[in-house]
């Protein structure tokens, strides 16, 4: 099963902005395009729920998504992305 692609939350398309384009376009949508098709990859902020779900992305986990997953609907939106790199 694919998961719909919902967009970005107003905050992580702010934070998009500020990424090189080489992590945009390379880690990024690479682990975007990755839980599209696995959701349950990511995990769950908090016991019990799986709404708000992490993901970790780059080589060396530099990156982190924060993702609002709807596993009714089948979407998945980013709220938030954090860069280390």
């Amino acid at each position: 099963m694919t998961y719909r692609w919902d967009g970005f939350h107003g905050r992580a398309l702010y934070e998009l902005n500020g990424l090189p384009n080489e992590v945009r376009d390379g880690p990024l949508l690479e682990r975007l395009l990755d839980l599209l098709e696995t959701p349950w990859d990511a995990v769950p902020e908090r016991p019990g729920q799986t709404a708000i779900r992490h993901a970790f992305f780059g080589a060396n986990s530099e990156g982190m998504l924060t993702l609002l997953i709807d596993d009714e609907a089948e979407t998945l939106r980013i709220i938030d992305i954090l860069w280390m790199g």
